[in-house]
């Protein structure tokens, strides 16, 4: 059985997933829109790989959290403010080491880009799976589909408290979170090779040469679409051991 602690923040949910043999480090799972996070039970929970993958960190005393982050959030400052404060609730509440490891998918990776932006020193280790990180590129893909562009439109411009009128390319890019000068914690980048929704090409690849330019090297590695949730983030626990002899 699973020990949680579920609390809210704003009104919005959140959790606490507690090992019975604690290692005192932690992970912050920062998902994709629409991961929730209720009273008493999470999307993490009932997704059989996602639930697969938390029973194994726990199982090897990570201590586990997790938001919604007001669900649809894009990577918004809003959400970016709730995950910093969550942050902070968490290490205050838990017996933790101060250096988190952070585990982002899909537009969730917008969210650790902002934390990175001013907390890259709280950081150990980054894990992301299919990111989104370019989402000026993601909002020019998604206008050839004009039925969920303008739900995307909706979507963006709650997220970020604008007019969807507003919202074009140039504003898009404008209000997209960029990594700074400066360190970046130890980076894993995980994509599938027929990824539709946030593809290689646009995506991870572009921001691997973006960082490379900066003389920052991420590993990325290129799943094939046999890959499951699971396998594709075996790779995680080696990861996240490696960058813990540091403490």
């Amino acid at each position: 059985m699973i020990r949680a602690r579920f609390f809210r923040i704003e009104e919005q949910w959140n959790v606490i997933y507690l090992p019975e043999r604690p290692s005192g480090f932690a992970v912050f799972f920062i998902g994709d829109n629409g991961m929730l996070v209720e009273k008493d039970t999470s999307d993490w929970e009932h997704h059989p790989e996602k639930n697969q993958f938390l029973d194994d960190l726990l199982s090897r005393g990570y201590t586990v959290v997790a938001s919604s982050l007001y669900n649809r959030h894009w990577g918004s400052t809003r959400a970016f403010q709730l995950f910093e404060k969550l942050y902070s609730i968490v290490l205050k509440k838990e017996i933790l080491n101060a250096k988190i490891h952070l585990f982002a998918q899909g537009s969730g990776a917008l969210v650790a880009l902002r934390f990175l932006q001013s907390h890259a020193k709280q950081v150990r280790s980054c894990y992301f799976v299919n990111p989104c990180v370019f989402l000026q590129a993601y909002f020019e893909q998604e206008q050839e589909n004009k039925l969920y562009f303008k739900r995307l439109q909706k979507e963006i411009g709650k997220a970020y408290d604008l007019p969807p009128k507003e919202l074009t390319s140039d504003k898009i890019k404008e209000i997209t979170p960029q990594l700074t000068e400066g360190e970046i914690p130890p980076l894993s980048i995980h994509c599938h090779m027929q990824e539709k929704h946030f593809p290689l090409q646009t995506q991870s690849r572009p921001f691997q040469q973006q960082l490379a330019e900066r003389q920052i090297f991420v590993n990325l590695r290129i799943h094939g679409n046999d890959k499951s949730f699971y396998k594709a983030v075996q790779s995680a626990f080696p990861f996240y051991k490696k960058h813990e002899v540091k403490l």
